[in-house]
């Protein structure tokens, strides 16, 4: 059922910011918090989540200028799925909560859009990030769905100015979530994590929402530390969490191998 929300109530949500991030401290400060300093989020509403008090010590010498001493820095678990659902417990439920990835280098929007001419299609800087993500819990509301997030690529070419509420997949470097301390909600896969996130809200809750028309300019599978550094063989293991989604949503789930990239991935069904 969908919800009457006015302006008002928009710009009166408030939201918290949590970090996952392991061995980055210094690069951390370079892209995702440069990022948000630049959009002038609040640091005192921005928590990185490390795994252990020696990654304390490392990135608390990194945050050394006013804006970063006042971020909160909270030793959580090793392991994405592991931090992840730790984040999750750490905060209240109902708590508005975005997670980022902490190699975020920018965020984009599309420009001008041409269906039918699709490489005229430009992107630019987002405006107001503090609006956005207002605006992405505003969504959720309105719609009584607890997930958004945006275009999993930075590329004109197949964005869409459109938002959506079925099923798509919610990328894990960028969305929000309205907190929910449910055992159906708990990660079990490091590889595919935001795969499994988006299928658990969507059997839920019926929808996730999803801005087609914004995306975060990042690498993946390439940055040093985080994933990369637990040396794991991440095609076998991505094959295995694929395997392990289709298996537990044979509807909704298709494997895909055709990526450049080989690293093979789980597409949802519409």
């Amino acid at each position: 059922m969908t919800k009457s929300l006015s302006s008002k109530n928009k710009n009166n949500i408030k939201y918290v910011v949590a970090i996952p991030s392991y061995k980055r401290h210094l690069s951390i400060t370079d892209k995702t918090l440069r990022v948000l300093e630049e959009y002038k989020i609040p640091p005192s509403i921005i928590y990185v989540f490390v795994a252990n008090k020696t990654e304390e010590k490392l990135y608390r010498g990194q945050f050394t200028n006013p804006y970063l001493k006042k971020v909160s820095i909270i030793v959580g678990k090793k392991g994405l799925k592991n931090q992840r659902n730790f984040i999750s417990k750490y905060f209240p439920s109902n708590t508005n909560l975005v997670q980022m990835d902490d190699d975020i280098k920018g965020i984009c929007k599309m420009g001008n859009y041409n269906k039918t001419a699709r490489k005229e299609n430009t992107l630019n800087r987002l405006r107001n990030l503090d609006a956005f993500i207002k605006k992405g819990f505003y969504k959720c509301k309105e719609k009584s769905v607890f997930l958004w997030g945006v275009y999993p690529l930075c590329n004109a070419y197949f964005m869409f100015p459109r938002v959506t509420d079925d099923l798509r997949f919610i990328t894990g470097p960028f969305f929000g979530m309205i907190n929910r301390h449910s055992p159906k909600l708990r990660l079990t896969l490091d590889e595919k994590e935001d795969s499994q996130r988006t299928l658990q809200h969507f059997v839920m809750d019926g929808g996730v929402i999803r801005f087609n028309d914004v995306s975060i300019h990042t690498s993946y599978y390439k940055n040093k530390g985080g994933m990369q550094d637990e040396r794991k063989d991440r095609k076998k293991e991505a094959m295995k969490s694929a395997m392990y989604l289709i298996k537990k949503y044979p509807e909704l789930t298709k494997l895909n191998v055709s990526k450049k990239s080989g690293i093979p991935e789980v597409k949802l069904i519409n």
